[in-house]
């Protein structure tokens, strides 16, 4: 039904794609550039592909058009008092369906998500094009591969999140025909994402370069640094795509176990430029979040360090909290990456969305005025990957292994587990949620929605947004809610979770 529609709308975003991205052009004489000039230069060809991981980064990173303080406070890790970004109406308790219309007041923050992940993808296209019809990048062609391999990679990430966000998707390629482009499931979009990381690998694996510091500012990425990425994000997408327990189960988890010991072994960060007008790789979604008057911790993270707290916020305030709800745990990452913090605000708002503790793992990032790097994913979330799928594969010892090793130990101080099966699965869940807080956008939504545990009537992805399906003719639908709700229960809205008010 969306065929006919979908080609006028991606012709649309590649005509504002085009003549946006060559107005930043540092190339002579491209005044105005029209498509076929830009794709068929070297320079141009490679201007493009500069641009890509900026454009994925701003959208995953900075939240004036993204969802991710929205996937935060539904996956109540956060919680906050303000209503900027749909944080309040999406922590709302009991749950409400979100509003997807065009007049919705934040309705940019999945409608610009969309349009500049299809942006990624659309260019990384055009540059494969460009490379297919036989232009070579660099003096004598050598950085062809380089432009290729990346190209490949930014195709992945952003058909990758458009499935890990949306319930639907329009996944393309080099070869696709934009005419016939139909509407697809969004584990389409996840599968053909994984391929083109895949095909990315083998570029990397065959191919020597140093990639130009700029295009993942700060990181003058080795081929083989690429490879462990892109393996990484397949990990992620392979895990964090499903949308229920049944759907975790069935992932391939030999899979993951492959990519996850040939993915990072340092954390991936991007340096920042710091917090002036011309800023290109800050993050507004990690500064709003965790600095001091804004986002908080969410008491069911409080509750699972000290289970002496409650999860919910009392009836009758901080007094009916023991220890006025300060934190008493063994746990040393109390001390370094959180900070009692009792003061709140706006109770006509909701009691709910109180706490004592915010997240202060970032303030020296947040006080360096944005100039420290931007932490994307950690080691240790790529080290739970394979304990997990250790864990799920019985292969107990080893799954053990991987979490005394890591931040259990180094960082909390923890003792050590067994090779207990339901110990093992407990410290995979208690480390994901205190280890990886605020390093890629969504995982903590993402993780809650793939083991069942997201508060009832949390939606389980977003609907394509109003304005693309006032494109394509097509009529509004939302997710979510209690009463009402909208979607399939356990398909794309949440019940039996951790709580229901």
């Amino acid at each position: 039904m969306m065929k006919r529609k979908t080609y006028n709308y991606f012709l649309l975003v590649l005509t504002g794609l085009l003549f946006n991205s060559c107005s930043d052009l540092e190339v002579e004489n491209y005044n105005d550039p029209d498509r076929e000039v830009v794709l068929s230069t070297s320079d141009g060809i490679r201007s493009l592909a500069s641009g890509l991981f900026n454009t994925w980064f701003t959208q995953e990173q900075h939240n004036f058009g993204s969802p991710g303080p929205a996937m935060w406070v539904m996956a109540d890790w956060g919680t906050v008092t303000f209503a900027n970004y749909g944080t309040l109406d999406m922590s709302q308790e009991p749950r409400i369906f979100m509003d997807n219309s065009p007049s919705y007041a934040y309705h940019s923050n999945i409608r610009n998500y969309w349009q500049y992940m299809y942006r990624v993808v659309t260019t990384a296209n055009d540059v494969l094009v460009g490379i297919n019809n036989g232009v070579q990048i660099g003096d004598d062609g050598e950085e062809t591969e380089m432009v290729k391999g990346f190209a490949y990679f930014m195709q992945g990430l952003g058909n990758g999140y458009i499935g890990l966000v949306f319930d639907k998707a329009f996944p393309s390629d080099e070869d696709t025909d934009l005419a016939t482009l139909e509407v697809t499931d969004y584990q389409t979009s996840i599968t053909l994402a994984i391929n083109q990381l895949e095909k990315a690998i083998q570029v990397f694996d065959t191919n020597e370069f140093t990639l130009p510091s700029d295009w993942i500012n700060g990181n003058a990425f080795t081929n083989e640094e690429m490879s462990k990425l892109a393996h990484s994000f397949i990990a992620r997408l392979l895990v964090y795509s499903a949308r229920n327990e049944e759907e975790t189960n069935a992932i391939d988890w030999e899979e993951v176990l492959y990519h996850a010991e040939k993915g990072i072994t340092e954390d991936f960060n991007v340096e920042g430029d710091g917090n002036a007008s011309d800023r290109k790789w800050m993050s507004w979604y990690k500064y709003y979040m965790a600095r001091t008057g804004w986002g908080k911790v969410d008491m069911r993270v409080i509750h699972m360090l000290d289970e002496s707290i409650p999860a919910n916020w009392p009836e009758g305030g901080i007094n009916d909290l023991p220890n006025d709800g300060r934190i008493v745990s063994n746990d040393q990452r109390v001390q370094t990456d959180f900070q009692y913090d009792s003061s709140n605000s706006r109770p006509e708002r909701g009691t709910y969305r109180w706490s004592t503790y915010r997240y202060s793992r970032l303030d020296s990032w947040i006080n360096a005025n944005f100039f420290a790097p931007v932490i994307m994913m950690r080691k240790a979330e790529i080290d739970l990957f394979k304990a997990e799928a250790l864990w799920r594969l019985d292969r107990f010892d080893e799954a053990a292994d991987v979490i005394n090793l890591g931040t259990r130990t180094t960082r909390g101080n923890l003792p050590s587990i067994s090779n207990d099966s339901e110990e093992i699965e407990s410290a995979i869940i208690y480390e994901r949620t205190i280890e990886l807080p605020l390093t890629g956008m969504g995982i903590e939504y993402f993780d809650m929605r793939r083991t069942g545990q997201l508060q009832d009537g949390s939606l389980l992805h977003f609907p394509i947004p109003a304005q693309q399906l006032e494109i394509l003719s097509e009529p509004f639908y939302t997710y979510g809610g209690i009463d009402p709700q909208y979607g399939v229960p356990n398909q794309d809205v949440a019940i039996n979770g951790w709580f229901k008010p």
